[in-house]
């Protein structure tokens, strides 16, 4: 199976597990950007923009995590995400804990 790069766009960061994953469940920095993006209506992928730095998640395609608040320690949920398994992220390196290896080499 080829593994190819993950496109930032609004369908893989729609479908990106980070945001509900136990490894950020008790950061403030990503909660803090949740909000941020519930405050952005995305119903439509046309004319919409994300900085990377702004997305709690989608690490496979944007690199390590921002917020250092996150817990490493906790099991991450890379496997079970749809992103992941489209773009066959179990091959390769890293294959998972995306936010503390950064994105897909």
């Amino acid at each position: 199976m080829k593994i190819s790069k993950v496109e930032f766009n609004v369908s893989n960061i729609k479908r990106c597990l980070c945001p509900e994953c136990p490894v950020q469940a008790e950061s403030v920095c990503v909660e803090g950007k949740k909000r941020i993006m519930a405050e952005i209506a995305w119903s439509s992928e046309s004319g919409m923009y994300f900085e990377a730095d702004r997305v709690p998640g989608i690490y496979c395609s944007t690199g390590k995590a921002m917020c250092k608040d996150i817990n490493q320690h906790k099991k991450c949920r890379c496997g079970e995400c749809e992103v992941w398994k489209e773009y066959n992220l179990g091959e390769g390196f890293p294959d998972f804990y995306f936010c503390q290896n950064g994105e897909k080499r």
